[in-house]
């Protein structure tokens, strides 16, 4: 297996459960049956996470980064992060180097397997489809497929011991270094089409909003759920 790209330009790093550095809020009730916004520092999107969860669904299209404030942004899907230590994710990558962004599709079951980048072309304005399943037999379907370029990847990989399915989410994320969340790339605007939980629109679910923030401010934010299925993630700064 192929070491990913991430970690052949950067060293390793870690699309993390979104525990691994401490929220900087909190929810706060309900409005609308979705729990109150809380911040995090490299995690933002939606996590349903007072339940039990067996599959989670996203669409979007890739967005065109601009890399003139360097930094990287993963687009995902997954079960597990919010409330225990591992993660079922794939979803796309985007990382600046030289003011170029480099597109990638990957999967990941941590603690078994960080970040496995796939050799499949992915380049801005590709409609991504992705679909994270427990399959009920101690195996996860990671489903992504990017219907603009003609692949997809469905790899079935083997649950890590503590994979619960507590959460599952739609997040824009950075990775962890040894040194903090990395730079928030400039993604602009992504919007997530067709997202559900459980087969069923994300918004039946209750989920949580999360706005990325950090050294007190948001550096994302997250709309609100429209039609039940779709939301957005705007930038709004590198740090």
């Amino acid at each position: 297996m192929r070491a990913p790209l991430i970690a052949l330009l950067l060293g390793a790093s870690l699309l993390a459960p979104a525990q691994a550095a401490a929220p900087m809020g909190a929810s706060a009730g309900h409005i609308d049956g979705t729990a109150a916004t809380r911040t995090n520092d490299h995690w933002s999107g939606y996590s349903a996470h007072s339940g039990d969860y067996t599959t989670v669904s996203a669409s979007w299209t890739e967005p065109n980064v601009d890399c003139r404030t360097g930094g990287e942004v993963v687009f995902w899907v997954g079960l597990d992060g919010d409330g225990n230590d591992n993660v079922e994710q794939t979803g796309t990558h985007v990382l600046c180097r030289n003011g170029k962004a480099i597109h990638t599709g990957w999967w990941e079951t941590y603690p078994c397997y960080n970040i496995i980048d796939y050799n499949h072309t992915v380049q801005p304005g590709d409609k991504i489809s992705s679909t994270v399943t427990d399959n009920g037999n101690g195996t996860y379907s990671l489903y992504l497929r990017d219907a603009t370029q003609g692949w997809t990847e469905q790899p079935n990989k083997r649950a890590c011991s503590g994979a619960g399915d507590v959460s599952a989410e739609v997040i824009t994320e950075t990775p962890i270094y040894s040194n903090g969340p990395s730079p928030l790339a400039n993604f602009g605007t992504v919007t997530y089409t067709n997202v559900s939980i459980n087969g069923r629109p994300v918004s039946n679910a209750g989920p949580q909003a999360i706005n990325m923030a950090r050294h007190g401010r948001n550096i994302d934010t997250t709309s609100a759920i429209s039609g039940g299925t779709q939301f957005s993630n705007t930038w709004l700064a590198t740090n």
